[in-house]
């Protein structure tokens, strides 16, 4: 059995987690920024997948939400894999190996040169 490595159609920034936390516990973004010690600009751009979680964020969090930081790393480094999985999907092309008949070989052809694909013969 051939096992493959599923891939998300789309990342998980841990920014959203973030968001879907401060909805459960019914705090904002600025109560956050401030019991945490984190920059409000900082926080609003981690929250909008526009900047990474670090290690001083991870714990803040962590202090401040009672979150381990060591699931802020891991979710943050789920993103970045997940992320460079995605891209490098959507950058190969699929390669597959056809049998065909002698007389189907002008079928191939013609449906190669319909759709873009490229055959070795």
């Amino acid at each position: 059995m051939n096992k493959r490595e599923l891939t998300p159609f789309e990342a998980t920034h841990p920014g959203e987690l973030i968001k879907d936390e401060l909805t459960a516990r019914g705090i904002t973004q600025k109560q956050l920024a401030q019991d945490s010690g984190i920059s409000p600009s900082v926080l609003s751009e981690t929250i909008n997948g526009k900047r990474d979680v670090t290690l001083n964020m991870a714990i803040a969090l962590e202090k401040t939400l009672d979150i381990p930081a060591e699931i802020w790393m891991n979710l943050q480094t789920k993103y970045v894999i997940d992320s460079a999985k995605i891209a490098k999907k959507r950058n190969t092309k699929e390669t597959i190996s056809v049998t065909l008949p002698r007389k189907d070989i002008n079928l191939l052809q013609d449906l190669a040169n319909k759709f873009g694909w490229a055959c070795a013969m």
